[in-house]
């Protein structure tokens, strides 16, 4: 049996943290050994890579969650794996999408931790960088580094991220935030594998494999994103489902979340017990719920648990714990509107419909036209408003009809 825990723990099947060690018998104390040592057989497999890196950037939870397709139920996050395990070897560029909180890092992770091109050395702090953090010159330096004098303040030469990634991967999240100039200037590091630090006129050259995510819909993305450079770091496109259209993988990512938040908190484990009964009825509620902010969503409702089973003055038992901690969701809408809005981002990002859309019966499209015209109506005259422009100057209709699309109901039928 000590050798089935010894294997388990060198190939990451046991969560951090822990010590592997070895006692001996009272006895040997008399020949100089420690009764208890330290144990290391240095197995090395690609659970227990994956478990050790982390991108720069990674979030709070990013840190303490991660991704075993051996638990995967869905036939939709089973195939983003699957087509994230065959690009993995090839050194060709990745854009993974989905809605925030969906795990687009955790994913990035994954790929690197499966592919050639990962320096073992890296693997606390492999390259990767927030777009969103930074201006468009800060970002030019971080990514490309420069030289001494460069700039006011540029006392020394400075290596950048695209020197870091050489031989590795190089990950940009929130790709929709890089501006069109540093969009150009990384056309040639990503085609030709080559850049210049700012304040340098020699070309350095790097061979790093890139990946980037973003949650922005395909015309957002679009807008943003010069053609030429998402067409080079779209080579191959990975897309996350949001968790409400993978109810069935809540059971175990729920449990993956709550013992990561305890570790975060630092609290006992033992507060992150939680009885069968009220379990179910968490999830249940989990499972009903549009989930807006995915797995962000069940890391808020985690800390609240933790934070009513562990106070010491005031603890609440289970089921009220449970009842606390969903308080931390937001209200979902109404279903014609959620199911408007299911609608509304299938079409943005040029899905099909959603199967939780279909599941809920036959669609009532007058609804959904219902719900469209009281948003248009509402955003056409909150347009003419900010820009003191008459309604016919914003749209090819008049406040009449914009009242009437406002006080409908469904069928047709004045409100009041």
């Amino acid at each position: 049996m000590h050798t089935v825990w010894v294997l388990m723990a060198e190939t990451g099947f046991i969560d951090a943290p822990f010590r592997l060690v070895k006692s001996f018998r009272q006895e040997d104390r008399h020949q100089g050994r420690s009764l208890v040592s330290p144990v290391h057989v240095g197995i090395d497999t690609f659970y227990k890579r994956y478990q050790e890196t982390r991108p720069r950037t990674a979030s709070t939870q990013d840190e303490v969650i991660r991704w075993d397709p051996a638990h995967f139920r869905s036939e939709a996050l089973i195939r983003v794996f699957r087509e994230a395990q065959r690009v993995a070897a090839l050194k060709v560029p990745v854009l993974i999408l989905g809605e925030r909180g969906t795990g687009k890092t955790t994913l990035a992770a994954w790929i690197r931790a499966a592919s050639p091109y990962r320096k073992a050395a890296l693997d606390e702090a492999w390259p990767a960088i927030a777009c969103g953090q930074y201006t468009s010159e800060t970002m030019r330096t971080e990514l490309f580094g420069y030289r001494k004098g460069a700039f006011t303040g540029a006392d020394r030469d400075r290596e950048g991220l695209l020197h870091t990634a050489d031989g590795d991967t190089l990950f940009l999240d929130e790709l929709g935030d890089i501006s069109h100039d540093l969009q150009r200037l990384l056309i040639k590091a990503v085609e030709e594998g080559r850049f210049q630090r700012l304040g340098s006129t020699e070309f350095e050259k790097t061979n790093f494999r890139l990946i980037t995510a973003t949650n922005l819909p395909a015309l957002e993305l679009a807008r943003r994103i010069d053609p030429d450079f998402l067409d080079r770091v779209r080579a191959f496109e990975l897309r996350l489902p949001p968790l409400r259209d993978i109810p069935e993988e809540l059971d175990w990512m729920w449990d993956a979340v709550l013992m990561g938040a305890a570790r975060r908190a630092q609290v006992n484990r033992r507060y992150a017990s939680l009885p069968e009964k009220e379990r179910t009825r968490l999830l249940a509620v989990l499972r009903t719920h549009p989930l807006p902010g995915n797995i962000r969503d069940l890391f808020r409702v985690a800390w609240r648990f933790l934070a009513a089973r562990a106070d010491d003055r005031w603890p609440l038992p289970p089921t009220e714990a449970v009842s606390y901690a969903l308080e931390a969701l937001e209200a979902p809408a109404a279903p014609s509107e959620e199911s408007s809005r299911m609608m509304a981002r299938a079409f943005a990002e040029g899905r099909p419909l959603p199967e939780p859309l279909l599941e809920r019966g036959p669609i009532q499209t007058e609804e959904l036209f219902a719900d469209l015209r009281k948003y248009l109506a509402t955003e056409l005259r909150r347009v003419s408003k900010e820009r003191q422009l008459p309604i016919d100057r914003v749209a090819d209709v008049g406040e009449r009809t914009l009242r009437t699309w406002a006080r409908k109901d469904p069928s047709g039928t004045p409100e009041g």
